[in-house]
């Protein structure tokens, strides 16, 4: 598994998301819920924004802040309407420069 990486400088705020496609996401199904967790959990660490969305086959959430020089992920566990529980992430740098 490729876990897609981003660098983001800590004053921006933006979404990152997932796309999910067949055969992962079957003819048919539907996405019905996605959560989303930052690790690690540090004090002015990289923050959540919001709640994630859902369109379609796209689950995207907000991110801010995080503190220079820390990486973290950003894991995505999607539940859709076959019954499937998919946990991706993202990998995400934080550097000033």
């Amino acid at each position: 598994m490729i876990i897609p990486e981003i660098i983001k400088r800590p004053s921006e705020r933006y979404t990152v998301g997932m796309k999910y496609l067949a055969p992962d996401l079957e003819e048919g199904a539907t996405i019905l819920s996605s959560t989303v967790a930052i690790t690690p959990t540090e004090t002015s660490g990289l923050a959540v924004w919001g709640s994630p969305s859902i369109d379609g086959n796209v689950v995207e959430q907000g991110i801010q802040a995080g503190l220079d020089g820390h990486n973290y992920y950003v894991t995505f566990t999607t539940r859709t309407s076959e019954d499937n529980i998919f946990e991706d992430s993202v990998y995400v740098k934080v550097r000033s420069k």
